[in-house]
């Protein structure tokens, strides 16, 4: 008895240690499944590393459970020989802790639902990125210039009804979006933030649209303006080119200063360009933000310029016709007073009442006349001289009227002058013949 007792104290030792090691397991098992069940109910870390987490959650349910099958399969086996209560008791905590390790079903379901979450995220994202796109492309193409105000404004149309579409979007996936946050708050709040930018984002492109709306009314007046000036200024640059590759008339003083006063009004035309010069510029820089001005801009420079380089030749036209006109209006002064001179002279030469007179008193008025045409000669020289003084181009001036006109003075004055010296001399020999044989006959006449 004492033996079998001995031996019995063994078994119940051994029984126990073997008990408190199963024990230990099925407490390190309740453990393990009241903390994942704590975490199904809170995760905290971020979606992708909780998936993983939670693939590690369902191996390590399939290995306990797999362990909690194999231990509750030795303890049936193992009692089934040894009748006392201890297995009762084990078999209900197994069977206690197999029940519990049906969070395998509850690991699985939270895998499901944060993939669902993780794909609507992505889908949520996917959207608003498209609409973040959607409205980055109608931005830039607000912020483009165009060459053409029309089309721009029918653009504009176009790309504000773009821009309405994107904001009814943004209203529906703002709201989805909140929904979607307040059963997945860590999901929901990148989401959320991302909704804050693309609103801020749709407010900045509506106001550029507005603001853009705004310089398309103002550019077409601005361009309006623009293009009236620039007519203007254009065909002032015509009249002026005209003028100045014009060829000069330089006939008379009096064709020479309405010449210099043509020039003088156009050059003070000119000025207004300036002013008009310093406007388009203005207009440019309201157009630049909507309007492509590089080439109207290098327009005006260029402008201004061909403007500048016509008015000084202006200029010089001016003072070349102002010089001209001076010496010109000098040169017909001397040669009015040298035709005066000659037709006088012409006129004392042929007048009859100078036949009537005696052959002695033709002859003195006849050296008269001889005498003062010598007065004649200063007055040619005075034309001579204001002709060589001209100031106009020496190809022109043998083919001028005025000049050719001295020419012809300067010729009858000579003639004149032989002419009289030859009727002086007539004279002289008549009466002398006339002394020597009828003393007191009638005198000829020479006033042809």
């Amino acid at each position: 008895m004492q033996e079998k007792v001995k031996n019995n104290g063994k078994l119940v030792k051994q029984e126990l240690q073997d008990r408190e090691a199963v024990e230990t397991q099925i407490n390190s098992v309740k453990s393990w499944v009241q903390e994942t069940k704590e975490y199904l109910g809170n995760p905290t870390i971020e979606v992708d590393a909780q998936l993983e987490e939670l693939q590690t959650l369902l191996t390590e349910a399939t290995n306990h459970r797999q362990n909690i099958e194999k231990m509750a399969e030795e303890q049936k086996e193992k009692y089934l020989d040894l009748y006392t209560i201890l297995p009762s008791e084990i078999s209900l905590q197994l069977a206690e802790v197999a029940l519990d390790l049906k969070i395998y079903e509850q690991i699985q379901n939270k895998v499901k639902e944060v993939e669902q979450s993780k794909a609507m995220s992505q889908e949520y994202g996917r959207q608003i990125q498209k609409i973040a796109k959607d409205l980055t492309t109608i931005l830039t193409k607000l912020k483009a210039k165009t060459e053409n105000l029309a089309q721009a404004k029918a653009d504009q149309k176009v790309l504000g009804e773009e821009l309405d579409g994107c904001n009814l979007k943004l209203i529906e996936l703002d709201a989805a979006v909140q929904k979607f946050s307040e059963q997945n708050s860590q999901l929901g709040k990148p989401l959320v933030n991302k909704i804050g930018k693309l609103t801020e984002l749709h407010q900045q492109t509506l106001r550029q649209a507005e603001n853009r709306f705004s310089k398309l009314n103002q550019a077409a007046s601005h361009l309006e303006e623009y293009n009236e000036m620039l007519e203007l200024i254009l065909k002032w640059i015509e009249k002026a080119k005209d003028l100045v590759h014009g060829n000069i008339a330089w006939n008379s003083a009096s064709q020479l200063r309405e010449q210099y006063i043509l020039h003088q009004t156009l050059l003070e035309e000119s000025e207004e360009i300036y002013t008009d010069l310093e406007a388009m510029t203005e207009k440019l820089q309201y157009l630049s933000s909507v309007y492509c001005t590089e080439k109207m801009s290098q327009q005006v420079v260029e402008l201004g310029r061909e403007t500048e380089e016509l008015r000084q030749m202006i200029k010089i036209r001016m003072q070349n016709l102002q010089d001209a006109a001076k010496d010109m209006k000098k040169f017909e002064a001397e040669l009015k007073n040298l035709q005066a001179a000659l037709e006088q002279a012409q006129t004392t030469l042929t007048s009859p009442e100078v036949g009537r007179l005696s052959l002695k008193e033709q002859l003195s008025h006849r050296q008269h006349l001889l005498s003062e045409m010598e007065s004649l000669k200063p007055k040619v020289q005075a034309v001579q001289l204001c002709q060589s003084a001209l100031r106009i181009p020496e190809d022109v001036v043998a083919s001028l009227p005025l000049c050719q006109a001295a020419l012809r003075l300067q010729e009858e004055a000579s003639r004149l002058q032989h002419t009289a010296i030859q009727q002086c001399n007539i004279m002289q020999a008549g009466q002398t013949r006339g002394h020597q044989q009828h003393p007191g006959a009638a005198s000829p006449d020479f006033s042809a």
